[in-house]
């Protein structure tokens, strides 16, 4: 029987010393177990790993991806192309249409969230109910378990149907696509300075915005032609000026077209102030001549027509209606120049010079009634003289010819043959 150890004083410990761990730096220990190979078998046996692997979503195309590749598209068309037009309808139909998914799909988590705090409420009415049986309880499980299963079919489903349309957007639209094109995101971009050469040789240098011209930009056409102003949506439109043919027009754009108020500047020195619409000189306006004449008066598709006024270089001035570019008017002539000068005539004009019928004033008193052409009495008139005769016959080229009757103011009659 072995015997109890009273020895209250044992020899001390004479293998290695244990190094004295301060209970201030204990707040973390390691144990490490060493196992024989035997023992780390039989537990890598028993224990069983599980690794999750990452599931690779595969990318989807959404309407995002969509619209950005159509913004892109719209700034490479020809502006005036009935493509251009049908893109962009197009694009802002898939806008709409991702506004309205975004909405549904608020209102979708919305009704989730109110079906489940009902649900609660609920499940917890039962269990007040009947807190005894656990036939309640299972039943209110399997509620729970067949709610969540119809959320996730919702979910799966309105997902697949996204999916295959942007889907069939992507065969519509994708096949055009080429390699290294930048997408613009459809919304909230920032204007960005580029340079953009196109197909038809025109190029561009100046602001984008969503894919279209936006502010500030230069178009060289390949006609030679230069415009330089604002731009919206991809069109002329604001302040702006245009080159073409050796001129120059300065001033208002709208829809792509000259409209508005401007100056034209022409290569042969003519020049005009005024009002357009449609590229069109419309409304009032001035147009100066290189010579020195000017009109001032209204316009109608680019031709001088209505209420105005034509100076001449000379001093002499017509006032009238006008049409066909102030080719042919009814007004007055008033002469301020050479032996004509204070003559004044009323009547109609063409080409600027007097043609039809028409009365003269003479600045000595005298008046002549009677036919015009080519700025010369021709035909059937009558003088009436200062001191009141009249003086009835026939004139040529200005000048009297056949049988004249002169009527004296004492009444009587003196023929006379030219």
């Amino acid at each position: 029987m072995n015997k109890l150890n009273t020895n209250l004083n044992p020899k001390p410990y004479s293998g290695p010393k244990t190094p004295r761990i301060s209970r201030y730096k204990c707040t973390k220990m390691k144990v490490k177990f060493s196992l024989n190979p035997t023992e780390a078998q039989s537990k890598k046996a028993s224990e069983k790993i599980v690794v999750k692997e990452p599931i690779q979503k595969e990318k989807e195309i959404t309407l995002v991806d969509i619209a950005n590749y159509l913004s892109e598209t719209i700034r490479k068309l020809d502006p005036i192309s009935d493509i251009r037009k049908e893109v962009i309808n197009l694009k802002e139909i898939l806008v709409d249409l991702y506004k309205i998914i975004n909405d549904n799909e608020k209102s979708s988590k919305k009704s989730d969230i109110k079906s489940e705090n009902s649900f609660e409420k609920n499940s917890d009415n039962i269990g007040h109910v009947n807190t005894s049986g656990n036939h309640d309880n299972s039943l209110n499980r399997s509620k729970l378990g067949i709610l969540e299963i119809n959320k996730e079919k919702i979910k799966k489903g309105f997902e697949a149907e996204q999916r295959n349309f942007t889907n069939s957007c992507n065969n519509l639209i994708f096949i055009q696509k080429k390699k290294n094109d930048k997408e613009f995101p459809f919304e909230n971009q920032e204007l960005t300075y580029k340079i953009e050469t196109y197909k038809n040789g025109n190029r561009y240098e100046g602001y984008i915005k969503n894919g279209l011209r936006e502010g500030k930009g230069t178009m060289f056409y390949n006609n030679g032609s230069k415009y330089e102003g604002d731009w919206k949506n991809g069109i002329r439109d604001g302040k702006g000026k245009y080159f073409m043919n050796g001129g120059e027009y300065v001033g208002d754009f709208k829809n792509g077209c000259v409209e508005g108020k401007g100056i034209s500047y022409y290569k042969n020195g003519d020049k005009y102030v005024g009002y357009y619409k449609n590229w069109n000189k419309n409304g009032k306006g001035i147009y100066y001549h290189h010579n020195g004449d000017k009109y001032d008066g209204y316009f109608v598709n680019d031709k001088a027509e209505g209420k105005g006024i034509y100076y001449y270089k000379n001093g002499n001035r017509i006032e009238g209606y006008f049409q066909n570019g102030a080719t042919e008017a009814k007004g007055i002539f008033y002469y301020n120049c050479g032996e004509c000068k204070d003559d004044r005539y009323e009547g109609e004009i063409k080409n600027w010079i007097k043609e039809g019928k028409g009365i003269y004033y003479f600045k000595n008193g005298d008046i002549y009634v009677g036919e015009f052409k080519k700025d010369k009495k021709e035909g059937k008139g009558i003088i009436y003289y200062k001191n009141g005769d009249r003086e009835m016959g026939d004139y040529l080229n200005g000048k009297k010819i056949g049988k004249h009757v002169k009527l004296t103011i004492g009444g009587k009659v003196i023929p006379k043959n030219y």
